[in-house]
């Protein structure tokens, strides 16, 4: 009984035992349930969470596709939108162009109408001009100096501020005409052969048939004159001024005069006949004494004559081409002296007995007077052209520029505006009653003295500046309105001629 009393208790022990322990596994499994039931409540939380996660993410991805698709649906609007901005960018530059375009074609023809009127209007005054002209000279020519020197002068002004070409005959001469500056002097007792002008001092230099050589100096009207040698026994055709101030001077008696004004030094020329030109020779050197059959060469240096040359030719005329003498013969012939013994010969291009020559080879001009009067002028291009205004013997051409002027034994002083067409009217600078000999240019070309076979020395103005100036001097009023409609017309705008 106590061994099962003991056992009973043992047993009991042991069940006790294992409840509590069955209890705590109990307590473990409720637990372990708990936690399981919290881990699965979590996990289906999660679960929960994730699916609301990926509902969320699925509706922003829809979303994102949406607002994509809105962006594309904007863009491609903007595009259209930029498309037809641009468009009508074009459309806009295309008729700014258009409308540039035309306003560029207006404006073109609106300068064609206004250069076409302005042209008229110059070519219309440029033939007012000359009409002025002509006006005036026949109106100076009546008396009537003070309506005669206002055409003169209105004429200038429509040919000068027009671009016209105021050596026009029509123009120019009269100009001339109302200007004045014409004065002539009475100097030497022979015909004055020849003219020059001092380098050294530019002091007027004269010679004449009677001996005569004279020195002149002109200031305002007034002109002194210096005799530097005065001998009726010597016949003195030429004359060269060397530039230290002496003078030489060629008779036709067969001397050579040397003088300073302070000395005189007298040569005989032996072995030549009838000298009657001077021209330099080997750079101002030595002088070519030419007579009618025989040239001598001076040396200036030890003044004295080197030697001479028989020619087989009567000599008529003397002139220069380039640095060169050039001698016509009468046969037709002109030879060009390079030395005494070089000189070639060619023929006269022109017929007839040549009596002056003038070249100017930087416009590629020659002109050949004749002893009948005419002037044949050649051109570069070879052309050439036939000048008929004098009556009788040239006696002298030179060229300033495209400018030619000549005198004649007619008492006639030209000048020749040379242009490139084949019509050259001369206009006279001077006409006188006496055989003009020689004439040579002063005071930097303003200016033309004249020899006259009566021993006159005149001057004339030639220079249009002071032309214009005496024009303006000469003018004492203004044109009445009767007067410029009358002279002028009505059409023409009034204007002052006199300020």
């Amino acid at each position: 009984m106590l061994a099962l009393g003991v056992l009973y208790m043992h047993s009991r022990q042991n069940d006790k035992a294992r409840i509590h322990e069955l209890e705590a596994k109990v307590v473990v499994l409720q637990k372990q349930g708990e936690t399981s039931e919290l881990d699965r409540s979590v996990s289906e939380q999660m679960e929960d969470i994730a699916h609301g996660q990926q509902a969320l993410s699925e509706e922003r991805s829809r979303e994102a596709i949406r607002q994509s698709e809105i962006a594309q649906t904007e863009r491609q609007h903007a595009l259209r939108l930029q498309a037809a901005a641009e468009t009508s960018a074009k459309e806009a530059m295309h008729s700014y162009q258009v409308a540039e375009q035309q306003r560029k074609e207006a404006d073109n023809q609106r300068q064609q109408a206004e250069h076409a009127k302005l042209v008229a209007d110059t070519l219309n005054y440029i033939s007012l001009g000359r009409t002025l002209g002509s006006q005036s000279y026949s109106i100076y020519q009546t008396g009537n100096t003070e309506l005669g020197n206002m055409l003169a002068y209105a004429s200038y002004l429509y040919t000068n501020n027009y671009g016209g070409d105021l050596y026009t005959p029509a123009v120019f001469q009269t100009l001339i005409q109302s200007a004045g500056g014409r004065h002539s002097w009475n100097s030497h007792n022979g015909s004055i052969s020849r003219l020059a002008v001092s380098p050294r001092d530019h002091r007027l230099l004269t010679v004449s048939t009677f001996g005569e050589i004279f020195s002149h100096q002109i200031k305002g009207e007034q002109m002194q004159t210096s005799r530097l040698m005065s001998d009726k026994a010597y016949w003195f055709n030429d004359l060269y001024a060397a530039p230290d101030g002496k003078v030489y001077a060629i008779s036709y008696t067969g001397q050579l005069v040397i003088t300073d004004g302070q000395q005189t030094r007298i040569i005989v020329v032996e072995n030549v006949n009838k000298p009657f030109c001077l021209q330099t020779l080997n750079d101002g050197k030595s002088l070519l004494i030419v007579g009618e059959d025989c040239i001598a060469l001076f040396d200036i240096v030890s003044e004295k004559i080197v030697t001479t040359r028989r020619l087989d030719f009567q000599v008529t005329c003397m002139g220069r081409r380039g640095n060169k003498p050039l001698l016509f013969d009468n046969r037709g012939r002109m030879h060009l002296v390079n030395s005494l013994d070089k000189i070639t010969n060619e023929q006269v291009p022109v017929k007839g007995k040549v009596t002056a020559y003038a070249s100017n080879q930087k416009e590629h001009l020659t002109a050949y007077g004749m002893a009948d009067g005419t002037i044949w002028l050649t051109d570069g291009s070879g052309k050439t052209y036939k000048l008929v205004e004098h009556l009788s013997r040239v006696t002298r051409l030179m060229f300033n520029g495209r400018r030619l002027y000549s005198s004649a034994y007619d008492g006639k002083l030209l000048f020749w505006p040379i242009e490139n067409d084949s019509q050259k009217n001369a206009v006279t600078l001077y006409q006188s009653a006496n055989w003009l000999n020689d004439f040579t240019f002063i005071n930097n070309k303003d200016y033309i003295m004249v020899g006259e076979h009566n021993g006159t020395v005149t001057r004339c103005l030639i220079s249009l500046p002071k032309i214009a100036q005496r024009l303006r001097q000469n003018v004492k009023r203004n044109f009445t309105q009767e007067e410029w409609n009358y002279y002028v017309g009505k059409g023409i705008p009034y204007r002052k001629v006199k300020e």
